[in-house]
């Protein structure tokens, strides 16, 4: 089962990383799927107490059907697509499904830091 906290589904170290030291600097639990069988298994635990999901668009993990799977299924959690790929793009295709934001990479942890802090309310107190 899921931590409460911050959900990231993604298959890239850099992201996990930055991600990681974000969470950290916000004192926040942070629960990772790098795979796409592994967020299947996150889902099937279901989306309570989760205040955050970073999900990564781009085809190692199947970012896009993952995202598209979440549909309003995730609760009350916002999510937050990021991609590698042509962000102009992606950010209004995400936008469009119900996402809060998209960011491009590289993201940086300080990044990733902000976008905790604006969404997930416990981490800006």
């Amino acid at each position: 089962m899921p931590q409460p906290g911050i959900l990231l589904i993604s298959g890239d170290a850099e992201v996990e990383r930055a991600v990681s030291e974000a969470a950290r600097r916000t004192s926040q639990p942070l629960t990772v799927a790098r795979t796409a069988h592994e967020a299947v298994k996150q889902f099937s635990h279901g989306f309570e107490g989760l205040s955050l999901i970073l999900v990564d668009l781009d085809p190692d993990v199947h970012g896009v059907t993952l995202f598209n799977a979440l549909g309003d299924c995730h609760g009350d959690a916002p999510v937050v697509a990021l991609t590698g790929c042509e962000e102009s793009y992606m950010k209004p295709l995400a936008l469009s499904r119900g996402a809060v934001a998209c960011l491009g990479k590289p993201v940086t942890a300080a990044r990733f830091k902000q976008i905790i802090e604006d969404f997930h309310p416990v981490a800006a107190t």
